[in-house]
């Protein structure tokens, strides 16, 4: 990692300047030898605005628990990672990173009234021979002097190569139907506007989510959900299964894209003989094409963000 920088906001910083900013920047594509900047930002005094998390909430089907849903804090973090993600020295171009694997952890339940300092930086970059640039951001949220949640999200710089080209499997993945012992198994829709509609809620307006012609210039034949819809959508089915006010870890991996419209299967069982985990699964109601797996822990087990 590079030299240290950080910027400090009164209060979070608008979305739309800084993608056209970060639009207007041209970077050379990741190679090997790409070294990122130890970037950061944070605002001191963070509300929870009620009416944007109802907003988010019906979109995502999260019930309301009278605490902040796990997930939203990310969301709140977005203008943070999009002022990083429009330095001058982030190494990486800035549209179309695509959203790999997500870590989020509740150390305790987030109060709506609390006054949040809310934090992001590059933790580490790393190249992959098949994918491209894969970049590391931690982001964490303060109460007075208490860390009360913290997540590290893992993004890819994609270059296209031969090497990037992965032979497709024809094994058939378990539908999520035929888990028998899933606490939860429903089947979800995902419609054709869903990028532009949670855009709208959470001010993420990267191009491969919108329309298809805007998807298609970073390889994708039509738009894509954004992961942390996807992810919010399965939290919204997991979370009627744990104590929303414990301490909490929620970790997952986006596989395959949600190309818009799509149909989704969200599953939940218990993992194995592991008191207070569970397992998750989001995929196509066919099973041939998994787009979310992680797990759930419930309790004192749940550890703080490894940084690198």
């Amino acid at each position: 990692m590079g030299t240290h920088e950080e910027m400090v906001f009164e209060t979070l910083p608008a979305l739309g300047p800084l993608y056209v900013k970060a639009a207007a920047r041209r970077r050379a594509l990741p190679t090997p030898q790409t070294e990122l900047k130890a970037l950061r930002a944070r605002v001191d005094r963070v509300r929870v605005d009620r009416d944007e998390l109802v907003r988010y909430r019906e979109l995502c089907g999260i019930a309301d628990h009278g605490v902040v849903p796990l997930p939203y804090l990310q969301v709140l973090a977005t203008p943070l990672h999009a002022a990083i993600i429009a330095h001058a020295d982030f190494g990486l171009p800035a549209l179309g990173l695509v959203h790999l694997e997500n870590s989020l952890r509740q150390h305790r339940a987030v109060q709506l009234d609390e006054v949040l300092r809310l934090s992001a930086h590059v933790d580490e970059g790393q190249w992959d021979e098949r994918l491209g640039y894969v970049v590391s951001l931690v982001s964490e949220a303060y109460v007075g002097e208490e860390l009360v949640w913290e997540s590290r999200l893992r993004a890819l710089s994609p270059v296209r190569s031969k090497r990037a080209k992965t032979r497709s499997s024809s094994k058939r993945a378990p539908e999520v139907g035929e888990q028998a012992n899933a606490n939860v198994s429903v089947m979800v829709r995902a419609p054709e506007d869903l990028g532009r509609r949670y855009a709208a809620v959470s001010g993420d307006f990267n191009p491969i989510h919108l329309h298809p012609w805007t998807a298609r210039p970073f390889g994708f034949d039509r738009a894509i959900a954004h992961g942390m819809w996807t992810l919010s959508r399965a939290w919204g089915e997991v979370q009627e299964l744990v104590d929303v006010k414990a301490s909490l870890e929620l970790s997952v991996r986006f596989r395959k894209p949600v190309k818009l419209p799509a149909q989704l299967w969200i599953a939940a069982w218990p993992a194995g003989d592991e008191a207070g985990e569970l397992e998750l699964r989001c995929q196509s109601p066919d099973g041939r094409r998994t787009h979310l797996e992680g797990s759930v822990r419930v309790g004192r087990s749940v550890s703080p963000v490894e940084h690198a």
